[in-house]
């Protein structure tokens, strides 16, 4: 096939996908431009963010950007769920330590305390962030921001499972529902962080949740 022929459909295609970045290469890491536009997301929020900043930010052009994510806010739901990927991995990580269940659900929880007495330089949380700004009426995210936090509060219940096993819980607990809980702890911990809590305030709020399991 002859493809100097301008008049052939994929000819066209080619040189107007070429055009609008022509001397900038079209091939770019899509991780790194999810991180990237992750760490805008999260310090601006997603109304704030326009595309310019985010084509900056990550060194895509917009055409790139929407036939890879489809939109801004394709782009967003990427962002997201590589955030939450990464926040459900770690906590799990925490919960499983090889110490005690109590020592390491304690463990987990002063976690939050920490990051969350230091968020008014961090910006919130992406999830919590996520969740205040764009429900109820993000109906293409919010699957996303449910399906997390259903994981987090898992992981707690499972915690809470093997520390009743260990004896170091109280059995007669739903271990579901402490999940649950639990889940609404952090999650106020980051909202409380946000308007000039410290950590030791945080703190003594683990210390009443702990108390409440035994």
């Amino acid at each position: 096939m002859d493809t100097s022929d301008t008049s052939h459909p994929r000819t066209r295609a080619l040189r107007a996908d070429r055009t609008p970045e022509r001397g900038r290469p079209r091939e770019f890491d899509v991780d790194r431009v999810i991180e990237a536009a992750a760490r805008v997301f999260w310090e601006h929020g997603y109304h704030a963010t326009p595309v310019d900043v985010l084509c900056e930010a990550t060194g895509v052009f917009r055409g790139s950007m929407y036939r890879t994510f489809g939109d801004k806010h394709g782009l967003l739901i990427a962002a997201f769920d590589r955030y939450a990927e990464g926040a459900v991995a770690r906590l799990k990580e925490r919960l499983s330590a090889d110490v005690p269940p109590a020592e390491a659900l304690r463990g987990a929880l002063l976690h939050y305390t920490k990051v969350s007495g230091n968020l008014l330089e961090r910006h919130g949380c992406f999830i919590t962030n996520a969740a205040t700004e764009l429900l109820p009426s993000d109906e293409a995210l919010r699957p996303h921001i449910e399906s997390t936090l259903q994981r987090i509060a898992t992981q707690f219940s499972l915690a809470i499972a093997r520390g009743q096993q260990a004896g170091q819980f109280d059995r007669s607990l739903d271990a579901e529902a402490v999940g649950r809980f639990l889940l609404c702890i952090v999650q106020g911990m980051r909202v409380l962080g946000k308007v000039d809590m410290n950590e030791m305030a945080l703190a003594s709020i683990v210390d009443m949740a702990m108390r409440a399991l035994t």
